[in-house]
């Protein structure tokens, strides 16, 4: 099945795939010390998807050593910075094979370039060596893409069903210190032989940029040493039996001057074909783009430049412009703006015959709050919506933070995007208590005592009491929320240093004083809820929760309580169970799950699954509805998602009928505050009966297309889709709180005045768009 182009997800980020080559001694991958003098600052970020669809981070520390981790999507939570072994003297590069999973290039201080995969087991390869061009070393960053033979060899099944629109293999280009451009290709998917270097024409400076055009021959852009930027393509796609074609490379075509440094390459959508557009810095200090009028054909292989409608769109970016896709086909650039800010622009309509460019009518908008010295953005599959992540490097220091868009704008400016607040992912390649912590480490504060955390009374006894100390980041006080097999979610607090969990110690009368006990799975005094806290005042439809009560699963009744002063019989440094809603000044359980004020990635997807799972089983007791503030009308999502298989008539004369199937569902995509990506049967339930304007079932559809020989076959959709903006309004066992929420949603054929669009279209190329369901 046709899935669309990873290229279109992130350009100058190149999502594609690699295969190993013969491995080389593995790299010692010494652990990152506990202080790092900085030789270098933390590289620019880079970002990926997993073979099961989870974000990877890949970034280079002020070590030089790569690291790397993974988002959880199950609990919206991140697994531990990994050193991956190497060193790299430039930001690292991603890649994905054919078998989607994941593969990352470095350059490394000795010219070579090195290659590091993951294994089916999820584990990695050691690292292996690429090695050189010929008589030269590596200069440049590379740049990976994934060949597309679809066009010239379908490879269709005994149904004539196409089952994907890639071979995958990798090929990379690569400037060396020759100044010469070079590229390799494998082989063969998945496998591990890579053809000979071949150089091609000319001396380049900076690094090249590559993407695969929509008839798979992929196109080249480089810059010369004076600021000129030239193109070459492809004259055919290169296959597994002719790997690196004869005189497959026209001469370089030029299409700008006075840039300064490195372009991005991206993808424009139209009917007429795919178009190409470049971004880059120019010596004015201006950003400029300028785009293909008429996409590339084997007798002009680079397609025709619209050069006297090269535009500028805003001040010069440092490094590499960043650009992406919106699910309507617009495109959206990002840099550092003169603040230190994320900023980003969109474009208010894609690519035309009057405007190749397209039109940038809105301006820019900054993402402040934290300054940042580099950007990626990774397009985020949600359900049925793709979302942006946008992650940077913090200004000056080696921080990574990440920020979530939920919904897009409108064309004109009426409604900007909504976005998440930044969150804090902890310093490149540092452990799982720093920054923020995290589900496996967090230092638990209290919120009306500062600087109190728990604590243990004495560190050498097995079964000391849990007490409320100055935080002075010893090894007693940090603690894990591990999960239970608790029907509705609970959790443990496990001491790190002690390996025991929280309990009470089974006094008869209170006060009910806590203590570290051997974890017994079956003990509910050892359970725990989370309930999200806001202040009086706060806008329950953006500010999402930073302070907590942590209610008892035994008893909801009673919550995880600090206290100010010793009142008999009460000792004020014994933390204790107390109910939650007593009006004594002295009692204090609210909690900050987090360091420095931050709250650690994935508490939010613990209060999410435990709100869902005793909604879903006390509906009358308990209630998870969403409260909408507001309902922007329906829209018509992109036009040209692809729907249901791709078809390939393979006989040489005559004409076919095919019948195309595919299932139009009902769904709805929620956010959780700053948790995304989480899909909770129950809450699509209540959320669904809310509203009547949401499609209400699933629709089979079936459409006939008649298939001219030696061409592709699709369908084309374009479902009604409806956004709300509000809040999650959760009580509880009679305990109220909110967090703030977004929706996308099917709505139903007509809703304002939205109708879904069909089409079925045939063509010798198959087709741009990416898949309904990808």
């Amino acid at each position: 099945m046709y899935d669309g182009r990873a290229l279109l997800a992130t350009v100058g980020l190149v999502v594609a795939g690699v295969a190993p080559v013969a491995a080389a001694p593995p790299s010692a991958a010494a652990p990152r010390p506990a202080a790092v003098t900085a030789a270098s600052p933390a590289g620019t970020p880079v970002v990926t998807s997993t073979a099961d669809g989870e974000a990877m981070v890949f970034a280079r520390g002020t070590d030089d050593t790569v690291y790397r981790r993974t988002h959880r999507q199950e609990d919206d939570s991140w697994s531990d910075w990994t050193s991956t072994g190497g060193a790299a003297a430039g930001d690292p590069v991603t890649a994905r094979d054919l078998d989607k999973r994941p593969s990352v290039f470095v350059r490394r201080a000795d010219g070579h370039l090195w290659i590091q995969r993951q294994k089916a087991d999820g584990d990695w390869t050691a690292w292996g060596d690429l090695g050189t061009p010929p008589d030269t070393s590596v200069a440049g960053a590379p740049a990976v893409v994934a060949n597309d033979n679809t066009y010239s060899s379908p490879s269709p099944n005994a149904k004539g069903f196409v089952e994907g629109n890639t071979d995958g293999r990798l090929e990379l280009f690569v400037r060396g210190a020759d100044s010469r451009l070079w590229h390799r290709v494998q082989k063969a998917p998945n496998g591990a032989d890579w053809s000979k270097w071949e150089a091609l024409p000319g001396t380049w400076a900076g690094s090249p940029a590559a993407v695969v055009a929509g008839d798979g021959r992929i196109t080249v852009v480089a810059r010369k040493d004076d600021g000129r930027l030239r193109v070459t393509a492809q004259k055919e796609p290169s296959t597994s039996q002719t790997p690196l074609p004869a005189d497959n490379w026209p001469a370089w075509e030029e299409i700008g001057t006075g840039y300064t440094g490195n372009v991005s390459v991206a993808v424009n959508l139209r009917k007429a074909g795919t178009l190409l557009q470049v971004f880059g810095n120019r010596s004015d200090g201006r950003l400029w783009t300028t785009t293909q009028s008429a996409p590339g054909t084997p007798d002009r292989p680079a397609g025709v430049w619209a050069t006297d409608k090269s535009q500028k769109i805003g001040p010069a970016v440092p490094g590499r412009p960043v650009v992406t896709t919106h699910t309507d086909g617009r495109l959206a650039v990002f840099g550092i703006d003169a603040d230190d800010h994320v900023a980003y622009r969109t474009q208010t309509s894609s690519a035309s015959a009057t405007d190749p460019n397209g039109i940038w009518g809105g301006g820019w908008r900054a993402l402040d709050d934290e300054k940042a010295q580099s950007v990626a953005v990774y397009s985020a599959p949600r359900g049925k919506s793709v979302g942006f992540d946008v992650f940077a490097v913090g200004k000056g220091s080696d921080t990574l933070y990440q920020r979530s868009r939920l919904a897009a704008g409108t064309r004109d400016g009426s409604r900007e995007d909504v976005w998440l607040d930044w969150t804090d992912l902890a310093p490149i390649g540092s452990g799982p208590c720093a920054g923020p912590g995290s589900l496996e480490c967090l230092t638990i504060e209290n919120a009306d005592l500062p600087h109190q955390v728990l604590s243990l009374e004495n560190s050498l006894k097995p079964d000391t009491a849990v007490t409320r100390d100055p935080d002075r980041g010893l090894a007693w006080q940090q603690w894990s929320l591990r999960p239970t097999d608790d029907r509705f979610g609970a959790v443990t607090i496990v001491n790190r240093l002690k390996g025991k969990c929280v309990d009470e110690d089974d006094d008869v009368l209170g006060p009910y004083h806590l203590q570290l006990a051997d974890c017994d799975p079956a003990r509910k005094q050892q359970m725990w809820f989370i309930e999200p806290v806001l202040p009086d005042g706060a806008d329950k439809g953006t500010q999402t929760p930073s302070v907590f009560r942590v209610r008892n699963r035994f008893d909801t009744a009673r919550c995880l309580t600090a206290l100010a002063e010793d009142v008999w019989p009460h000792t004020a440094r014994k933390v204790e169970r107390i109910a939650c809603d007593t009006d004594a000044d002295n009692d204090h359980n609210t909690w900050r799950l987090g360091s420095g004020g931050a709250t650690a990635p994935g508490i939010l997807g613990i209060v999410l699954k435990q709100a869902a799972e005793r909604c879903a089983f006390s509906p009358d007791a308990n209630k998870c509805a969403f409260v909408a503030l507001q309902k922007p009308s329906a829209y018509r999502a992109a036009e040209g998602c692809v729907a249901g298989r791709v078809l390939y008539n393979q006989s040489p004369g005559r004409d076919a009928e095919y019948y195309i199937t595919w299932s139009h569902t009902t769904g709805t995509e929620f956010s959780f505050g700053r948790t995304v990506g989480l899909s909770i049967e129950f809450l699509s339930t209540e959320f669904s009966a809310s509203f009547s304007w949401l499609q209400e079932s699933t629709t089979a559809e079936q459409v006939q297309v008649h298939v001219p020989p030696k061409q592709f076959g699709w369908v084309e959709i374009a479902p009604v889709l409806r956004e709300t903006i509000g809040y999650w309004n959760i009580t509880l066992d009679g305990h109220t709180w909110t967090v703030p929420g977004h929706n996308v949603s099917y709505a139903k054929d007509g809703t304002n005045g939205a109708t879904t669009f069909t089409v079925a279209r045939t063509s010798k190329t198959p087709p741009n768009s990416g898949h309904c369901d990808a």
